[in-house]
């Protein structure tokens, strides 16, 4: 009679990025425009192995949600892409990618397996500036203890060619103060408007000192 190994079924629970650490050349960052971020299922959660005389089933199963995005690209600033549009997929253990709520955005992504995958949670909204630059609002990655010793980049009074505002009118007082501390930002009418900020290169150099 045949005996069959059976391994134990493994559940992968992924809360960072299982790409995160690249290499310099193989990471992709650049400046992408919205065009389309869907949801898009596993194919398959199973795969099953026959060798010699045992089956060993290996079952993963992944708690991240699976979204392809497509995004024009307006500017690479790290690596190598010579087409104007990439499509790449994005996991999020919360639903859909934070970064899809934003028109403009500093994004980092990875091959794996000839597929390009988003550096889990990575990424900065950009808006232009008077100055017809890219820039990002004061990032809550300074207020991070465990990073202060790494951090080098400074937030700067930024410009911006249009107001850049977010509504606090339903955040607790401690919760106005987390997130859209003074002077970094400038709170009137129930709105939280971004005062401070970082161009493009010290969002890259904050990543990686805060990765």
């Amino acid at each position: 009679m045949k005996t069959l190994a059976i391994t134990i079924v493994t559940i992968f629970i992924s809360l960072t990025s299982s790409l995160g650490q690249t290499s310099k050349d193989s990471l992709l960052v650049f400046i992408g425009e919205k065009i389309e971020v869907k949801y898009t299922p596993e194919k398959s959660l199973s795969d099953t192995v026959i060798m010699g005389k045992d089956t060993v089933i290996t079952v993963g199963i992944s708690l991240d949600n699976r979204y392809r995005a497509k995004y024009k690209i307006l500017q690479v600033i790290n690596g190598s892409f010579r087409q104007d549009t990439i499509t790449f997929f994005a996991y999020d253990h919360y639903g859909e990618p934070a970064f899809s709520k934003f028109k403009t955005v500093l994004l980092f992504v990875s091959p794996h397996k000839g597929e390009l995958y988003h550096e889990k949670y990575q990424y900065f909204d950009l808006y232009l500036t008077a100055d017809n630059k890219w820039a990002s609002p004061y990032s809550g990655r300074y207020q991070n203890d465990y990073f202060k010793d790494k951090v080098s980049v400074r937030p700067e009074k930024i410009s911006f060619k249009e107001e850049v505002s977010s509504p606090i009118s339903h955040l607790s007082e401690d919760q106005r103060k987390t997130l859209f501390p003074k002077p970094y930002f400038d709170i009137k009418n129930g709105n939280a408007i971004a005062i401070y900020g970082n161009y493009v290169d010290d969002l890259v150099k904050l990543k990686k000192q805060t990765n």
